[in-house]
């Protein structure tokens, strides 16, 4: 009994070193916070550029753009705490965009890519809250936001374009939707 008592306690013993080893090699082989940190600073580099004139004049009217574009392209300090921070502030900017977007911008082009950059902009705010962090997700978020964020500047460029282009006669009678009760002749209507 006594050789049955011992036996029993040397494999639980052997069972939980062998459960310790195994977690301490889980977390060596995870990178630490501080690295995931400092990698996301290094990838924490947006540059927004605007080609056409005209645009960046609008644009730097553009209050709501104007404070979006300086909270991205600010860098927070490596800290986790100051990337938390930052995304927070970052889903508040993009929803003022929404709210307050130029006459000539304010089609459903640029409402659908406000909505992307949105979206990218919430789930980086998310994965940042999240305990053990996926880098990729988040360099893959980055990226995503820089590429929003371009896509709207090239769809205000677009926009700029297709209004300089000057329309033909009787074109904007054509362009109007066509009412057909008001056009409609008593002589077309059939009578019994």
């Amino acid at each position: 009994m006594k050789y049955i008592f011992i036996l029993f306690l040397t494999g639980i013993s052997l069972i939980s070193c062998q459960k310790k080893v195994e977690t301490i090699e889980t977390t060596q082989n995870q990178p630490t916070q501080d690295s995931l940190i400092r990698t996301i600073h290094a990838k924490w580099n947006f540059k927004v550029s605007i080609s056409n004139p005209t645009v960046s004049t609008k644009l730097s009217n553009w209050e709501e753009w104007r404070n979006y574009v300086n909270e991205l392209t600010i860098a927070p300090n490596p800290s986790l705490s100051a990337f938390k921070h930052k995304a927070g502030n970052l889903v508040q900017k993009v929803a003022l965009i929404r709210s307050n977007i130029p006459e000539l911008y304010n089609k459903q082009e640029t409402k659908a890519r406000i909505s992307l950059l949105e979206t990218n902009i919430q789930n980086l705010d998310m994965h940042l809250e999240l305990d053990p962090m996926n880098q990729k997700e988040v360099l893959r978020l980055l990226g995503a936001i820089q590429k929003n964020t371009n896509s709207i500047i090239y769809q205000f460029d677009e926009f700029e374009i297709k209004a300089k282009i000057p329309k033909e006669i009787g074109e904007d009678q054509l362009i109007h939707p066509v009412d057909t009760i008001k056009r409609a002749t008593l002589n077309a209507i059939p009578q019994e």
